[in-house]
């Protein structure tokens, strides 16, 4: 897969909404573009995130034709990589999601939610703030008291 650096301006793929019109103009930026070669912040997540991505990643964007698979599993796996692959004992995806936070989109892998829970990556605050923002109720939403 391709490696972006966190918080980077996203310049993958075109960005359209579903009647294939340019998207948004808010500025979208890169959340967990990870590879082998690169390092990157580990940590636990804050309570829910995962749970979070995982409802977020629901809504795939993106997509593109063949798999990208977990660099890091691969290099981990060194001579059995291929055995694995075969065996689909490998994360991969094909996809992107889009967390929306504050005047701004985050941009990411279908496989952040894979380094999350199996290589501790630990995304931006302000990634994860908006995750968590973006699937908990609103006050609004909730049925009144009587």
């Amino acid at each position: 897969m391709t490696y972006f650096a966190d918080l980077t301006p996203y310049t993958y793929l075109e960005r359209h909404d579903e009647d294939g019109h340019r998207a948004s103009d808010e500025p979208l930026l890169n959340v967990g573009w990870l590879d082998a070669a690169h390092p990157f912040p580990t940590g636990a997540p804050p309570d829910g995130l995962l749970s979070a991505l995982t409802e977020l990643a629901t809504v795939r964007v993106r997509q593109t034709r063949g798999y990208h698979y977990c660099e890091i599993c691969v290099r981990d796996l060194g001579e059995d990589t291929r055995d694995a692959v075969r065996q689909g004992a490998i994360a991969r995806e094909s996809a992107e999601f889009e967390v929306r936070g504050d005047g701004v989109v985050y941009a990411a892998p279908q496989l952040l939610l894979h380094y999350v829970a199996a290589h501790e990556y630990l995304p931006p605050a302000e990634f994860c703030t908006a995750a968590l923002r973006a699937t908990t109720p609103h006050a609004t939403d909730r049925p009144a008291a009587r």
